[in-house]
């Protein structure tokens, strides 16, 4: 879990001075040599970090670190508090002048130091239902052949695993009770519904970003996509499966307007489910039934989802979250591309 937030937020502290006070404590963490073939190895990719970078990055030798890290130095970086608020995605080397990520950020840090220290970390997204999803670096540990995770999160459950799960489907199973909705913050309602497969940035990015200063919108915006298939844990119509946002954008039922704004399509639904979401938004009423359907509505959405893969409610929100992606330059192509290799996978 995160560090602790003091009552009077997060504390302002100038960046290169945070930089100098994380450097000033890991200092000494690994050897002298080790810390000479760390920053060999970060030139070897044509990477160049400040001294004080080195020491940090040096002394997260092992994800079990890694995570240490990412609980007890970096405050949780919530840039949706407001809607005045900036939102942000913000490198490896500037978490380090923030002290502060989000789930994203962590992600990224975590991807990126284990990344230099010769691991093959890979990115697996966590698909939940009328929920925020959650972003692992999985690492496979050489010795056991067992899987393990990094995370950043403000929940305790939420946050990286140790190396000891089978397989990767086994490690994202291990979130599923913990993963209860942020809408109703009620831990019977768990909203976890599948996971993607496991994506390797540096091949899909390549390495340039762990170096950068500036945000890694391209990467928060495109890196789950028409190549990256989706596994559900029970109940859904066929695995693997697209991305709900991706899969809506291909099939037609999420259109862009003539202003270029995005809207659900119902008439390009499958059969069946344009009825079925006409009965959900019938039967449901959120001043009733609060954030989350109930009764007649939630047998409705069960149907729809059987027939989509999706509630009628994500697909209101993916149709809305869209235009936050087309508004910072995105065009809906760049989600669609890679579409070849999932249908290689489903063959």
């Amino acid at each position: 879990m995160s560090k602790p937030i003091p009552p009077g937020g997060i504390p302002r502290v100038p960046p290169e001075a945070r930089l100098r006070d994380f450097a000033r404590r890991f200092r000494g963490a690994v050897s002298a040599a080790a810390r000479e073939a760390f920053a060999a190895r970060c030139g070897a990719l044509g990477l160049r970090f400040d001294d004080e970078e080195i020491e940090v990055f040096a002394a997260l030798a092992t994800p079990a670190r890694v995570q240490e890290f990412l609980d007890t130095e970096l405050y949780y970086n919530d840039d949706h508090a407001s809607v005045d608020q900036e939102e942000t995605a913000a490198p490896p080397r500037l978490v380090l002048r923030t002290g502060a990520a989000h789930c994203f950020e962590g992600a990224m840090f975590a991807y990126a130091v284990n990344h230099l220290h010769g691991r093959e970390p890979r990115l697996v997204m966590l698909e939940a239902s009328q929920d925020a999803d959650h972003n692992l670096v999985v690492c496979r540990d050489p010795a056991t052949g067992l899987y393990g995770a990094n995370a950043q999160s403000r929940y305790p459950g939420l946050v990286g695993r140790p190396a000891e799960y089978p397989t990767v489907r086994a490690l994202a199973e291990s979130y599923v009770p913990f993963y209860y909705s942020d809408r109703t913050l009620d831990p019977a309602d768990l909203t976890l519904v599948g996971y993607s497969e496991p994506v390797d940035l540096a091949a899909k990015f390549g390495t340039g970003w762990i170096g950068s200063k500036d945000p890694l919108w391209d990467i928060y915006y495109t890196y789950i996509d028409g190549g990256v298939p989706f596994q559900y844990f029970a109940g859904g119509p066929g695995d693997p499966h697209l991305y709900p946002l991706v899969r809506a954008l291909e099939e037609g039922w999420i259109r862009l307007d003539a202003a270029g704004e995005p809207f659900v399509s119902p008439d390009d639904l499958p059969p069946g489910a344009r009825e079925a979401r006409e009965a959900f938004f019938k039967a449901y009423d959120p001043e009733r039934d609060g954030p989350r359907p109930r009764g007649r509505a939630k047998e409705t959405e069960k149907e729809f989802f059987r027939l989509t893969g999706t509630t009628p409610i994500d697909l209101e929100d993916n149709a809305f979250d869209l235009q936050f992606f087309l508004a910072a330059g995105y065009r809906v192509d760049r989600l669609l591309k890679g579409r070849s290799a999932t249908r290689g996978a489903r063959s």
